[in-house]
């Protein structure tokens, strides 16, 4: 499994009854070896039990925004090229965020507590 990094375009639904299938097409941006942007379209496919399960609405609601992709590829020996696959849901990376401590355990609601014990 490999990850895809990009922004969702669209989702295209194809098929009809049990021969549904989608395409999620997600932009990429890389650049060239003399550092000129090169912008690409990947068109994954999704099929079968993800079909069923809807993983390709969870990026239809995603259209517009960055998201990270788990795919699969591999070579396509009638068409001669290679073809993508949905593997999940988007990834979402976690945030670095400072711990937050319980409002009883700061020090100044302990001080407060303190200070109304004495007051009793």
């Amino acid at each position: 499994m490999k990850i895809l990094r990009g922004h969702v375009l669209g989702v295209a639904d194809k098929g009809e009854g049990d021969k549904r299938w989608a395409l999620v097409g997600i932009q990429i941006t890389s650049k060239d070896r003399d550092g000129f942007d090169i912008t690409e379209t990947i068109k994954l496919r999704v099929f079968g039990q993800q079909i069923k399960d809807g993983v390709h609405n969870s990026y239809r609601n995603l259209v517009g925004s960055e998201v990270f992709a788990p795919y699969q590829d591999e070579f396509d020996d009638k068409y001669k090229r290679i073809s993508y696959s949905l593997a999940g849901l988007p990834l979402r990376l976690q945030e670095a965020r400072p711990v937050q401590s319980s409002p009883s355990s700061s020090p100044v609601s302990v001080s407060a507590a303190a200070v109304a014990a004495k007051a009793v």
